[in-house]
């Protein structure tokens, strides 16, 4: 919570937007309303034990308490690094490339060989978060090398 109020806090020190420019969606506003969906969802959080329980019948044994006493997997680490690199190429990418990059090397991580419904959603999904942002939320994103944008 108080990285929550950190966050939050920044996000008020933002530079406010000309009238002109003003497209719906603010660049003070956009921030502050997933910090306000994350800092929800972690004071939720110390009340998903009795949640779980109550929703069990009373044994609250869902077999989650089995999986957090083994230790990280080794591929939360891979995963942790595979994500950090295509972070890293999407200044060069531009943003619609790297979610398209994201969206099929991370499943094919996982080990999805389901290739056909990876490769629609390796490309419906980055598309329809791009239309949503740039059609909608007047929001737009850095084209990268080869200029895909959505203006």
């Amino acid at each position: 919570m108080t990285l929550f109020a950190l966050f939050f806090y920044l996000s008020t020190t933002f530079e406010e937007v000309s009238a002109l420019f003003d497209g719906g969606v603010t660049p003070e506003f956009f921030p502050r309303l997933l910090l306000w969906v994350i800092g929800v969802l972690a004071l939720l959080l110390p009340f998903e034990h009795a949640w779980r329980v109550a929703r069990s019948g009373g044994s609250g044994d869902s077999g989650l308490e089995e999986d957090r006493k083994g230790m990280v997997k080794p591929i939360a680490y891979i995963t942790m690094v595979v994500a950090l690199v295509i972070v890293g190429l999407a200044e060069h990418l531009g943003t619609y490339l790297t979610l398209i990059v994201a969206c099929c090397v991370l499943p094919a991580l996982w080990g999805e060989r389901r290739w056909l419904l990876m490769a629609a959603f390796g490309l419906g999904f980055p598309t329809a978060v791009m239309l949503l942002f740039t059609q909608v939320f007047k929001i737009y994103f850095q084209p990268g090398i080869f200029g895909l944008s959505f203006h």
